[in-house]
């Protein structure tokens, strides 16, 4: 496989998976709650699609990185290696909105219908392209 069209497909993936939280298909915006306080504070609460979201910021940062990395490698071993690692990253990028962190529970949320599709498409998707990826260097070499 060409490695240019692999390094720029994670890195695009990589900056997908930052994009699809925050404006693509974003999470679900905080509740505001007004503390009965002498001051009348006004707070926010959180939802877990939240935290997911800024889980899933960080992972594709590092995704993004490791693209650009792999563009400036020339060995094999060390593309085959990041090729490795961004499999179990790719696990780690469908694990955090169903099984580690989650969305919010309700079915019609934003985040259960668009943010999650779209996430779990996404690792997928590099999950199969760094599968292929490390097989071929692994032939290769």
């Amino acid at each position: 496989m060409n490695k240019y069209l692999v390094a720029i497909l994670i890195s695009l993936i990589g900056l997908l998976i930052i994009l699809v939280p925050t404006f693509l298909l974003p999470v679900c915006s905080p509740i505001e709650v007004i503390n009965g306080d002498m001051h009348n504070h006004t707070s926010y609460k959180f939802m877990k699609c939240h935290w997911t979201s800024q889980a899933e910021i960080g992972i594709g940062s590092v995704i993004f990185i490791i693209g650009i990395f792999m563009l400036l490698m020339k060995s094999h071993f060390v593309r085959l290696g990041m090729s490795l690692s961004l499999i179990v990253i790719a696990l780690l990028v469908a694990a955090i909105p169903t099984v580690l962190i989650g969305v919010c529970p309700g079915e019609t949320m934003a985040c259960h219908i668009g943010t999650l599709p779209g996430l779990l498409l996404l690792s997928v998707t590099l999950l199969i392209i760094c599968s292929i990826n490390a097989f071929y260097l692994k032939r290769h070499n």
